[in-house]
């Protein structure tokens, strides 16, 4: 057997160390020490939003007063335990491995296929644990032919997050694990499954870094070390996938929390981790020939550099360009952050322009491969979509600036006036992607990652299709009636409503919920489009209550 291939058996100090670029000095940073993390929940930053949506997020037979009352006094009856489902048998297993990687890999690309299917090959389906088996057939039933394995995936999902809440206490098979609570967290994406989802990513997260109490690392090296009975150094195999699996957290993390306005829980500042390297090298049996090291830096604009280095250099990716622009809605969030007083307003507007700044870079940093379906290679079409919108729902975060005190709509030169425009192009060129991919396939729907960064365009354009401010000012202007409904906008939004209609096939519960979303805001019209347009980036950021309302068989039209 290669050697790249072997079976997992430890990493030593130094190389937990070198993988996390981390120093056995470093300490964690002041904001985060102290009792703010003694509770594993406590890292959220909103209670509220976890007490409001956990009665959705749990199996029905659970009360919520059970949940509520953990530790009180008061006695109750748990539910009767049920025996825990079983593996399918191999020859479907590897069926839907086979699934995964075919359509849903490259939404998490964290796996080197070769690795997992030898040593399923070697050892059967004990080669691999449980959580990570029942964490890739959940996600690929949801494509499979077969009826009776598509009605499994709720039965496998809900194993295996139970088996991913009970495993990341333990020592034993640390990285799949944490790779089974990236998928985990993914479905829980697709399956609107939020609140437990969080609380698995934090949890995750706390193990991969060793946030708590400790300097970064301390704690995951010497668990790492203490559980296992070797010191043999790590595959770079496991090298990379452990990488891998570092990112996908953040980057879901980013995306989980940017919407509602809730700040990520997982910081940046003392982070060092490597970048990861090709798709290419990653799948190679043999290693990669050259080892071409470059890490993540909190200075925005060292890591555009080092990022635009690694492009001449030819050995950027699109998952480094992903993660960068992740970089760039977590730093758009932070500075989106109400301020408490003139000063900090002022800051605010400075570090908005200096990220406007930073956006116009990357733009010019990527080529043309990274982000037009044209010049990129097929196996990577739905992630240049995927990079393309979460580009246009900076650009719309960035320039979706609120109108002053004593300016209106109707005025010219205000800085709402002049960037509306910018917001405008932004969302349009998302749905000029979608056209685009659409003339060969509609895979992308497969993508849960998407839906949520789409919103921000759809909201856009529905604020534009009711309360068109150009042709308000072309009319009045020529003394004319306001013109009505522009056609193109309204063709947009009709690819939009297209689209959830589609991701409700592939994930019901994700395209439902937007869908439902889209329908809320259209029936909203021009009045509340008027509001949203003046109350600025944040009027587009918050729960999303008030969508539950929405029966469940509701008609996305647009009005003409």
């Amino acid at each position: 057997m290669n050697p790249a291939l072997q079976d997992w058996t430890s990493w030593p100090v130094d190389e937990i160390d070198a993988l996390l670029g981390l120093d056995a000095i470093e300490t964690i940073p002041s904001c985060m020490a102290g009792s703010q993390l003694e509770d594993s929940h406590e890292w959220m930053s909103n209670n509220e939003l976890l007490g409001t949506a956990v009665q959705d997020s749990f199996p029905a037979n659970v009360n919520l007063a059970i949940l509520q009352n953990i530790g009180s006094h008061t006695t109750h009856v748990p539910p009767p335990l049920k025996s825990p489902p079983e593996l399918p048998e191999l020859p479907e297993i590897l069926q839907l491995i086979d699934l995964f990687f075919d359509k849903f890999y490259h939404y998490v690309p964290i796996f080197h296929r070769q690795a997992l299917l030898s040593a399923i090959e070697s050892q059967g389906i004990q080669g691999v644990p449980p959580v990570l088996l029942f964490s890739i057939i959940a996600i690929s039933s949801s494509a499979h032919p077969d009826l009776r394995i598509r009605e499994s995936q709720r039965i496998w999902y809900e194993e295996a997050k139970s088996r991913v809440s009970k495993d990341i206490q333990l020592s034993h098979h640390v990285l799949q694990t944490l790779q089974a609570a990236v998928l985990v967290v993914y479905l829980g994406l697709a399956m609107v499954d939020y609140s437990p989802c969080i609380v698995i990513l934090g949890e995750a997260w706390r193990k991969t870094v060793a946030i708590d109490h400790h300097s970064y690392g301390a704690t995951l090296r010497n668990m790492i070390v203490e559980s296992l009975s070797t010191q043999e150094k790590a595959t770079w195999v496991e090298r990379e996938e452990f990488v891998r699996t570092a990112w996908m957290l953040f980057i879901m993390d980013r995306a989980m929390c940017f919407p509602i306005g809730l700040m990520h829980a997982i910081d940046d500042r003392r982070m060092t981790i490597e970048l990861p390297m090709s798709e290419h090298d990653f799948q190679s049996t043999n290693g990669p020939v050259s080892r071409h090291s470059s890490r993540f830096s909190h200075n925005l604009s060292k890591l555009i550099s080092t990022i635009r280095d690694n492009s001449l250099h030819g050995v950027a990716n699109q998952l480094q360009y992903i993660i960068l622009v992740y970089t760039l809605i977590g730093r758009i969030s932070e500075a989106l952050d109400a301020a408490n007083d003139e000063e900090e307003r002022m800051e605010r507007i400075e570090r908005i322009e200096s990220l406007c700044n930073n956006l116009i870079e990357i733009r010019l940093m990527l080529p043309r491969s990274a982000t037009e379906l044209s010049f990129a290679n097929y196996d990577e079409f739905t992630q240049v979509l995927w990079l393309n919108i979460a580009l246009s729902t900076c650009t719309i975060l960035l320039h979706q600036r609120p109108l002053h005190e004593g300016e209106t709509l109707d005025d010219t030169g205000t800085e709402m006036a002049n960037n509306w425009p910018r917001c405008v192009a932004a969302a349009r060129a998302s749905i000029a992607i979608l056209r685009d991919a659409s003339r060969v396939s509609i895979d992308f729907v497969s993508n849960a990652h998407i839906p949520c960064l789409l919103f921000s365009s759809c909201r856009i354009l529905m604020n534009e299709y009711f309360c068109p401010s150009k042709h308000q000012r072309e009319a009045r202007d020529s003394g004319q009636p306001p013109m009505g409904h522009d056609p193109k906008v309204r063709e947009d939004l009709q690819v939009i409503a297209s689209t959830y209609a589609r991701m409700k096939e592939e994930w019901p519960a994700l395209g439902k919920k937007f869908g439902k979303g889209m329908y809320f805001y259209l029936h909203q019209g021009a009045e509340f489009a008027r509001k949203s347009k003046i109350a600025g980036a944040r009027s587009l950021v918050g729960v999303c209550d008030n969508w539950g309302t929405i029966p469940d068989d509701y008609k996305l039209d647009i009005p003409s």
